[in-house]
């Protein structure tokens, strides 16, 4: 199973949207089997729930973030993913900066759909800030989805030889 991991600053806005945007087209497409999505933050301090902008565009979308708690990433969720998705270029050297030897599975969500930009932090803005942030993550994910795909049909397929 491909287990992707999505990487913000706190955990509360741009990365468990983008994980319950991407759970959300998982099980739409009927791939649950195949494919993971979990989130986590680089400078989390204590658990929290996600901002309330986050959570009121997700319900926007039909979508609940009730019981999303941020967490820190650790080394272990470094090694435990198959690909690490950070929101921008710091977050991305600050993955590398525990695991460099991790950079052929992490890119930023935007470089990952092939272009080269940041996900702007909505943290503290108003809806239409959370909206746009939402929109701009929706969008890479979608142009992201064909490679996600493929690489889950690899480590699936690496899987079942190991069987």
């Amino acid at each position: 199973m491909l287990q992707i991991l999505i990487v913000c600053t706190g955990n509360t806005c741009r990365s468990p949207m983008a994980e319950v945007l991407l759970r959300d087209k998982i099980q739409k497409s009927n791939v649950t089997d195949q494919i993971a999505v979990a989130s986590a933050g680089i400078a989390v301090w204590s658990e929290g729930k996600a901002s309330q902008g986050a959570q009121t565009v997700m319900e926007g979308r039909g979508i609940d973030m009730v019981s999303h708690r941020s967490r820190r990433l650790s080394l272990e969720d470094i090694v435990a993913a198959d690909l690490l998705l950070t929101m921008t270029a710091s977050h991305k050297e600050a993955v590398l900066s525990i695991m460099p030897e991790a950079q052929h599975k992490v890119f930023t969500l935007a470089e990952f759909a092939g272009e080269h930009r940041d996900i702007s932090d909505p943290y503290g803005g108003n809806r239409a800030i959370y909206e746009a942030c939402a929109v701009e993550i929706e969008r890479s994910l979608e142009k992201s989805w064909s490679r996600i795909v493929e690489l889950a049909g690899k480590i699936n397929s690496v899987e079942k030889n190991d069987e």
